[in-house]
């Protein structure tokens, strides 16, 4: 189902937009972290990872991957970071609240940072066997 008040259920710009089939479409991003940053958006709306349906799921990971390949070829990045968010306490993370993946070319010098250190608190073999426990124990 598509949202009358959702910019991407209503996507027009045409000159961005730079692949599109049934289930998805992929443009440039319009505050993107780097050139060539891509956002590839359902059709359907849909705000989080877990509500699409698996063969969605499957279908945007295999556009995301054909579109990985050209982004590297065309930028010549030296890496490419794969990101969405789900803003499940509704805090602000998403703009708009419509599931999309992003394709984020880095570049050595960027100085775009993505902290992924430790956690501060140097979690033990203890504590993250537990948080595997809590996890497992819901999954089916």
């Amino acid at each position: 189902m598509k949202k009358k008040d959702c910019v991407f259920c209503n996507f027009k710009d045409t000159k961005v937009l730079l692949y599109e089939d049934s289930l998805c479409y992929a443009v440039i991003s319009k505050n993107p972290i780097n050139k060539h940053h891509v956002l590839i958006i359902t059709k359907e709306h849909y705000q989080n990872f877990i509500e699409l349906p698996d063969e969605l799921a499957s279908h945007v990971f295999l556009v995301a991957k054909k579109i990985s390949k050209v982004v590297r070829k065309v930028c010549k990045c030296d890496a490419i970071s794969h990101l969405f968010d789900d803003d499940i306490s509704q805090s602000g993370y998403n703009l708009t609240a419509h599931f999309k993946f992003h394709i984020i070319p880095r570049f050595k010098k960027d100085m775009h940072v993505i902290d992924w250190s430790p956690l501060r608190s140097n979690e033990t073999d203890e504590a993250r066997s537990k948080y595997a426990k809590d996890i497992k124990k819901h999954l089916k």
